[in-house]
């Protein structure tokens, strides 16, 4: 069975690379990525050989624990671009679980990325050959585990995501998950900015590193140093704990391969509602007044709410904002203002993650399209659905942000520009969700997936749609920048051309999407079906 499922991959994949030119430059340009880093990984590996046991042992548990977080969160903030091999697809065939497995897990072993790291593993870790071979061969079964662990962990972390997504209970555990996240990030970021990142090192650093080799995060990164201290009993446990969790994670992994291949339906509470959520829905900020639109609005509305895919879109936009917040301005000491960026690059994420908005809505739009030429009124409901939640979520950071800062002078200025940015961002992404827009995973289906053919497309419109935006957003920002570097009186200008600007762009953008939306509704609906 393992041959069967790897000849499905290869011979898809080869249809795609032939089919699909874009497909072949991504691939192209991730063997590039991979063979630019070789010299990086020698270097890395030359200057752990230089130091002691300890500092070995250290540097190659970082790295392991960096790595497993990497691989547990991209697959939840970047669509996969490995969508030959989706569990549910095996379940037309009608094989158990155990039998597409083997075949899975193998496949998974092959893709770019756990090569990249394998190779990775392979040249750092052999800082411990001087060590002798036993040392050495048990190092390379620890990293090997810890491999393992990585790969099995993000088809896990996915599938999981999905199922909490698809819950009743989706949004509560996605604030909940949200709010654990900014706790666990506000403490890094507390702790870095009154000690900085010098002063966390020195005090901090090796305790967190000795507690991470306790865990499946480092355990298999420390076999070595246990092992070249000749602590052969540390070794084995580290590497039995190592493997254990791998093999908890392979049966996590069976347990939603087995449920993907029956895909029960989720059903909610089955309470009853007293009022139509769509067709009665309240009154909200930017609703539209005139029916179409507001029809169109209130079920965004209500998707931004209850769909998965929406749902797990909010990670990626908030993930650069907070990472700049919690990492980059602490650990380079940056001057207190550099935080302004953050209710930016917040307002641009929330904007320009509707760039494909159309195909998000694929079932929809069937309705949209044979009401009639409505495509001012569709691009009016589904963007101001957007503005209902993001403009307030923008003013209330950019508040935050002046607050935490202290310089309540640049109030006005900062959130004139955060408005022009959220504007400026949407009506390029309105544009660009009617132009060029790609498959997405249809309502049910994993969030966290990749529609088979839809890479090229999807890249290319995410390329073009950000190169637009950042040509056109330091319209809105640099009045910003030279009323904080140049002169306060230019903050005056930022306020009233960020609010200027945003809103044109906003309105133009939203406009020009509804002429585009119904002089391309037929090929919207192939584009998107």
């Amino acid at each position: 069975m393992v041959a069967a499922v790897l000849g499905i991959r290869f011979r898809t994949a080869a249809h795609l690379l032939r089919r699909e030119w874009w497909r072949a430059l991504l691939t192209g340009f991730g063997v590039l990525w991979v063979v630019m880093m070789l010299p990086s990984l020698v270097w890395i590996r030359a200057a752990l050989a230089t130091q002691d046991a300890q500092i070995r042992g250290d540097g190659l548990v970082a790295i392991a624990a960096l790595a497993g977080l990497g691989w547990v969160v991209v697959p939840l903030v970047v669509a996969s671009l490995d969508d030959t091999l989706d569990p549910a697809r095996f379940r037309i065939v009608g094989v158990p679980a155990r039998a597409i497995l083997p075949g899975l897990l193998v496949a998974a072993l092959l893709t770019l990325p756990a090569v990249f790291f394998a190779l990775a593993f392979a040249v750092i870790g052999s800082v411990w050959a001087d060590e002798g071979w036993a040392v050495q061969a048990v190092a390379y079964a620890g990293l090997a585990a810890t491999l393992l662990c990585m790969i099995v962990g993000a088809r896990v972390t996915a599938l999981w995501g999905t199922r909490l997504l698809a819950s009743r209970r989706a949004k509560l555990v996605t604030a909940a998950t949200m709010l654990v996240g900014l706790a666990i990030g506000a403490v890094i970021a507390r702790s870095l900015f009154i000690e900085g990142l010098s002063g966390l090192v020195e005090t901090d650093l090796d305790t967190l590193l000795a507690q991470l080799a306790l865990t499946p995060l480092g355990a298999g990164a420390a076999v070595g140093r246990s092992a070249a201290y000749g602590d052969w009993w540390g070794a084995a446990w580290r590497l039995g704990l190592q493997a254990g969790w791998a093999l908890l994670l392979i049966g996590a992994w069976h347990a939603n391969i087995a449920r993907a291949l029956v895909r029960p339906l989720s059903r909610g509470s089955g309470a009853r509602r007293r009022q139509d959520r769509v067709l009665d829905a309240p009154p909200t900020l930017a609703a539209p007044t005139d029916a179409p639109a507001a029809a169109v609005h209130a079920r965004l509305r209500r998707a931004w709410l209850s769909d998965p895919r929406y749902l797990a879109s909010l990670a990626g936009v908030l993930l650069l904002p907070a990472s700049f917040f919690i990492l980059v301005v602490p650990v380079f000491d940056l001057d207190g203002r550099w935080a302004y960026a953050v209710p930016l690059m917040l307002a641009a994420s929330v904007g320009w993650g509707r760039h494909n908005d159309v195909a998000f809505d694929s079932t929809g739009l069937w309705l949209d399209v044979v009401s009639g030429r409505l495509g001012s009124a569709v691009m009016r409901g589904r963007m101001s659905a957007t503005v209902a939640w993001g403009l307030p979520v923008t003013v209330l950071v950019a508040l935050a942000t002046v607050a935490w800062t202290g310089r309540w002078e640049d109030a006005g200025s900062l959130l004139g520009t955060t408005v022009g940015v959220l504007g400026v961002s949407l009506g390029i992404a309105a544009v660009f969700a009617v132009a060029t827009p790609y498959r997405t995973p249809a309502p049910g289906q994993n969030p966290f997936g990749a529609e088979v053919g839809s890479v090229g497309a999807g890249l290319a419109a995410q390329l073009v749609s950000s190169a637009v935006a950042m040509v056109v957003l330091p319209v809105v920002v640099a009045p910003f920048v030279l009323g904080l570097v140049v002169d306060p009186r230019w903050g005056w200008g930022a306020a009233v051309a960020g609010l200027a600007v945003g809103g044109a762009a906003y309105l133009g953008g939203v406009t020009l999407a509804g002429v585009l939306y119904d002089k391309r509704a037929g090929r919207l609906l192939a584009a998107v079906a």
